[in-house]
């Protein structure tokens, strides 16, 4: 009996050992100005848990706008109601903070975002997330 108990703890230790342990959310920062998102390429890995800090440093309102971005992405309960129309709204000097777990798409996806407040669209005021 004791045998068997210290075999089947044998077997079992090396499956403990490699339970991935779970990732701490890594924090973003995205800063609206003036002239647009910087950095306007933002790096994701797939699944990942994130933590998106966005301010607006302009002095005037902008948006950031990805639909399907947001909508594949599973955004904490408590932010839901900050991005889950697909769009972040934020007033001059205003801040938010969106927890979320990045998409599952495939490797090497893009997911192209923008501002769309009025004259934003003419100057190019884009970005992207790059899943990895």
């Amino acid at each position: 009996m004791k045998t068997a108990l210290l075999a089947l703890m044998a077997i079992a230790a090396p499956a403990v050992a490699q339970t991935p342990v779970a990732r701490a959310p890594q924090s973003v920062a995205i800063t609206m100005t003036d002239h647009g998102f910087v950095p306007s390429t933002i790096v994701l890995r797939r699944g990942g848990s994130y933590v998106l800090r966005i301010a607006n440093r302009s002095d005037k309102g902008h948006n950031l706008t990805q639909k399907a971005f947001f909508r594949a992405a599973r955004l904490s309960r408590e932010d839901r109601g900050l991005a889950g129309d697909g769009q972040i709204v934020l007033a001059p000097g205003e801040r938010a903070t969106v927890r979320l777990q990045a998409p599952l798409s495939r490797p090497g996806g893009t997911y192209q975002f923008s501002s769309t407040t009025l004259g934003d669209a003419d100057n190019e005021y884009t970005g992207v997330f790059r899943m990895r």
